[in-house]
């Protein structure tokens, strides 16, 4: 991978899981006798022997244009001819040359789809590294053998297994798969941009980039996947694929320069990267095959072969979205709502409340509930709806589930006893005790971003950032068909949400009374 790469990897906070049902039952051909055949021929054995091969000290670190590199061309050339791939350079062969003395490795499974055969998925990874290190790609010691397992022997390897495992269905999926070892990655992505510069099957009818670097060294289940936001709906179909393996997945929003996905971006086609971060061996000669998570490198191969399988035989696929160009992790494209509450009745209050009984309002909107009920700044709510209110959270809590009318007893100054009023709060009553957004590269799923506390939705383990895919058995159209379900469907209700890449379905106990989204 990429030297970038190491500034570019961010850490993520692990989140256990607490609902274990699987949800989405697998399609036919995926629960066939071949599929799964072809699935289990994905073994920790033959990608270690892959591995083995490619990072020996033989190849020398397997630097574009050696006679290592070259070397590991040859090898990756033989086993895809081995397998029946038909070869995809520009001269009839399996090579790309381009200068001053590098090859990419390119072949071919044509599609079995009439309609969509002349459409393209390409699979690539990159198979060079950096020889024996530079002061420039190694931060040392530099002038011993790289060997590279990780970067990149274990994405090549992986392609390598996923391919045998697609040669050995009895029919190839409806789009062509192209097929990509990249050379000059670590030269500046160099091969990859030689191919989109010098297309060998035509760029416009390319729908989608999948390239695997650095998946050798699974910790914590952990997997990045960048470029989901580059096509719409590429994250959930990911997630959906995931179902099996159960990785916890990391999505990036920014799509940086780091391999070889980065030439597809920027020419307009969706793209991801597959990669299990950076670790102490990277670009150092410590980076060696006995290193490498072999049974980890399986799951994600895995993982890969349903998700080229599946993406292959959409019948549409995702198309690509500009506004990924954009945006940055340091500049989300959305954020969290706020809680609801406060639009129901249009007053504020302090986080850290004074001394006192009650909460003490800081504003009253106007033409609010709360103005309209003559409530006014400064007063200190004590009851609401019944309830004995003794801080923020009781507040929030009791507006966000009340009727629409409720009772309030306020103190004032000025009064010795407290005044009575009545509220007439905005909107129905939230009964899952949640507020969301919605992500336009996320179509038919809603975001939770506020969870009540003591909610069904909390006692249920709902948390900010689950995605909501489906509610009572069917697929989400858009957020008013959520909020339409969670109002009126009757309790208990089931949701299927994706938690960090896992998809569970959760059920949730409410009380019958129906409400929709404030606001």
């Amino acid at each position: 991978m990429h030297t970038l790469w190491r500034t570019a990897c961010r850490s993520l906070v692990v989140t256990v899981f607490l609902c274990f049902a699987l949800p989405w039952a697998a399609s036919a051909v995926e629960t066939g006798a071949a599929f799964l055949a072809a699935l289990e021929s994905i073994t920790p054995t033959e990608l270690q022997s892959h591995v083995d091969y490619l990072a020996d000290d033989l190849r020398e670190g397997r630097e574009a244009g050696t006679r290592g590199g070259r070397e590991a061309g040859d090898y990756l050339a033989a086993r895809l001819e081995a397998l029946g791939f038909r070869p995809a350079g520009p001269d009839g062969g399996f090579y790309q040359h381009f200068p001053p003395n590098f090859r990419n490795v390119l072949a071919l499974l044509p599609g079995s789809g009439p309609e969509l055969e002349r459409e393209y998925i390409v699979l690539g990874a990159h198979y060079d590294h950096v020889g024996r290190g530079t002061k420039r790609n190694s931060p040392g010691p530099a002038g011993e053998i790289h060997n590279g397992a990780d970067d990149n022997a274990s994405g090549t390897s992986a392609v390598l297994e996923i391919l045998e495992a697609l040669s050995m269905l009895p029919e190839s999926p409806r789009r062509s798969i192209l097929v990509a070892f990249w050379d000059a990655e670590e030269k500046g992505l160099l091969g990859s941009k030689h191919w989109t510069a010098h297309p060998t099957v035509p760029l416009e009818r390319m729908r989608l980039s999948i390239n695997m670097d650095m998946v050798g060294r699974l910790r914590d289940d952990r997997m990045i996947v960048m470029g989901s936001r580059t096509g719409y709906g590429l994250r959930r179909l990911v997630c959906r694929q995931n179902v099996a393996t159960d990785l916890l997945l990391d999505f990036p929003v920014a799509v940086l320069a780091v391999s070889d996905h980065h030439p597809f971006f920027a020419k307009g086609i969706p793209a991801i990267t597959l990669h299990t971060d950076v670790h102490d061996d990277y670009h150092r000669p410590s980076d060696d095959a006995d290193r490498i998570n072999a049974a980890g490198m399986r799951r994600i191969a895995r993982l890969m072969f349903r998700l080229v399988h599946d993406l292959a035989n959409q019948d549409e696929m995702p198309a690509f979205r500009e506004a990924s160009r954009q945006e940055t992790d340091n500049h989300p494209p959305l954020l969290s709502a706020k809680p609801a509450a406060p639009v129901r009745l249009g007053a504020t209050w302090a986080a850290e409340q004074t001394s006192g009984p009650g909460v003490e309002l800081k504003t009253v909107a106007q033409q609010s509930p709360a103005q309209r009920a003559g409530i006014r700044a400064g007063d200190r709510i004590v009851e609401l709806a019944g309830q004995e209110i003794a801080g923020g959270d009781e507040l929030i809590r009791t507006v966000m589930t009340a009727e629409e009318s409720v009772q309030a007893r306020v103190i004032r100054a000025g009064h010795e006893e407290p005044v009575a009023l009545t509220i007439q709060l905005d909107g129905r009553p939230l009964r899952l005790g949640v507020a969301w957004r919605v992500d336009d590269a996320e179509p038919g799923t809603v975001i939770l971003s506020y969870i009540l506390p003591g909610s069904p939705a909390d006692l249920a383990g709902l948390q900010v950032d689950d995605r909501v895919y489906q509610v009572a058995g069917r697929d989400l159209v858009d957020e008013a068909d959520f909020a339409d379900r969670i109002a009126d469907l009757p309790a208990p209700l089931e949701l299927i949400i994706e938690r960090k890449g896992r998809i569970r379905r959760v059920v949730i106990a409410m009380e019958a009374a129906p409400t929709r989204r404030a606001g």
